[in-house]
């Protein structure tokens, strides 16, 4: 028989489910708690023991995403092979985006209006910046030129990274995303000096 804690967990794992389907298929001004519950199978009042509001459902999501991202982005950064790792690591990026492609759209739209998601797109930014600059650490950087901070530098590669990776997709592109990655995987390598593990035209392939 489950624990309390369990069922408490069951309900919140699909109050969650719930509303990313709801979000999706309403739009999320048109989406409401009954919805959600209804959706859940759950009883109204249950939907206030975890959540005190829809915004605070959409941000639990927000980050479970970006919990799971940064998670796997430190199995990613491991920089043994610099080159290579990069290409590892922005493809992956680029993919992740992509299987959280709905909450990362409602995490722009709704930073531009409630000051509780621009925040926390602030921080998914921040954390990518870290990462990056962390791998630079860890790697070195044989190419960056004398005086160049490496801090403005990894905010300079992160912003490149999701600005692209935003409009790979929301917007019709004519691009994969092998070429997407490769072109943004070169333009790091080249620019942070692994070039000869990140030419265009070279036969290397995600590990």
């Amino acid at each position: 028989m489950a624990t309390q804690k369990e069922r408490n967990a069951e309900t919140r794992r699909r109050l969650l489910s719930a509303a990313r389907e709801v979000f999706a298929e309403k739009g999320y001004p048109h989406a409401g708690v009954a919805d959600i519950v209804k959706r859940a199978g759950r009883a109204h009042g249950s939907f206030y023991l975890h959540f005190a509001n829809k915004e605070a459902v959409l941000q639990a999501l927000l980050e479970d995403a970006m919990a799971r991202w940064s998670l796997e982005s430190r199995t990613l950064w491991l920089w043994d092979e610099p080159g290579a790792d990069v290409r590892v690591a922005v493809r992956r990026f680029i993919e992740a985006y992509g299987e959280d492609r709905d909450l990362w759209l409602l995490l722009d739209q709704r930073s531009s209006l409630e000051p509780s998601f621009k925040k926390l797109s602030d921080e998914w930014f921040r954390r990518l910046v870290t990462s990056i600059r962390h791998g630079m650490a860890s790697a070195g950087t044989p190419a960056l030129p004398p005086g160049l901070d490496p801090e403005v530098l990894a905010q300079i590669l992160a912003a490149m990274l999701s600005d692209s990776t935003r409009a790979f997709h929301q917007e019709n592109r004519s691009w994969t995303l092998d070429e997407m990655a490769e072109e943004i995987a070169t333009s790091w390598s080249l620019t942070l000096g692994y070039d000869t593990a990140a030419t265009p035209g070279n036969d290397a392939t995600p590990r």
